[in-house]
């Protein structure tokens, strides 16, 4: 029997991760799973991971699905948004794909779920609805999806300093 670095090294690779950093909150779900079921096979692995991302990314959908309404007045409905979507190719291994339009989720992290769902409605309110999502105040430009001490942020590129975040994407999350 192997130690959890090792265990958790072997499951990386099955996912497509090892040797990338880990957002602290993955690493210790993975402490967690480990510690709840030893050694989980890797195909049983790979299920969960996908599965926990594939759930974060529904949850992340209603984060970002509500601050568009309560921006825009619109909906992020209709038969032209592709909703979080799980794919998986046999060829390519155990771990699936979760996408919404064409920002891809895969890491169970939820900044990173955050983000990239944010940018896939942002495509979908864009094209479906022909408006800029989210607007910056200040420089009446569209945000873009960036990153902030590990939370999924609003950044305006406008303004003398070159740029400026916003607002955290969900709300309930503090910069």
């Amino acid at each position: 029997m192997s130690n959890f670095s090792d265990w958790q090294n072997r499951m990386l690779r099955a996912v497509w991760r090892h040797g990338e950093p880990l957002p602290e909150t993955v690493t210790a779900w993975m402490s967690e799973l480990y510690g709840g079921y030893g050694e989980m096979p890797e195909a049983k692995f790979c299920e969960s991971w996908t599965a926990r991302t594939f759930s974060m990314s529904r949850s992340a959908l209603e984060v970002v699905s509500r601050s568009v309404e309560e921006d825009t007045g619109k909906a992020v409905t209709g038969d032209e948004v592709c909703y979080v979507d799980y794919l998986r190719d046999p060829d390519l291994g155990p771990v699936g794909v979760v996408r919404i339009k064409s920002a891809e989720v895969s890491m169970p992290d939820w900044a990173e779920v955050l983000g990239a769902v944010a940018e896939g409605v942002q495509e979908f309110v864009m094209s479906h609805h022909r408006v800029a999502w989210p607007v910056c105040d200040q420089h009446g430009r569209g945000l873009h999806v960036t990153y902030f001490h590990e939370t999924a942020v609003c950044e305006c590129t406008g303004g003398t300093a070159g740029g400026h975040v916003v607002r955290a994407i969900d709300p309930a999350d503090q910069l």
